[in-house]
């Protein structure tokens, strides 16, 4: 059997594994993955639909809680000036 020579030159450590536009760099002796999300656009449209509908119950919350505070001093000022 013979032995095969080792060559770092298609090494990810050394940017031939895929090239440069990989995304994976060397800093310090560690692989860093700077790679973009993996995520799809069709995916990505839905996480956003999703927080956006989240976004709008926690608005709808909120609004309903303001207004009855409002409500609440409305009503603690209308009765003291009957009362008092």
């Amino acid at each position: 059997m013979a032995r095969q020579r080792l060559s770092i030159k298609n090494s990810i450590y050394q940017g031939g594994y895929g090239g440069t536009s990989s995304g994976l760099t060397v800093k310090d002796g560690r692989l860093i993955n700077n790679r973009p999300d993996s995520q799809t656009g069709i995916a990505e449209m839905a996480k956003m639909r999703a927080e956006a509908k989240r976004q709008a119950k926690i608005d709808m919350i909120a609004e309903g809680y303001a207004r009855g505070e409002a409500r609440a001093e409305m009503e603690k000022s209308v009765y003291k000036d009957f009362l008092y």
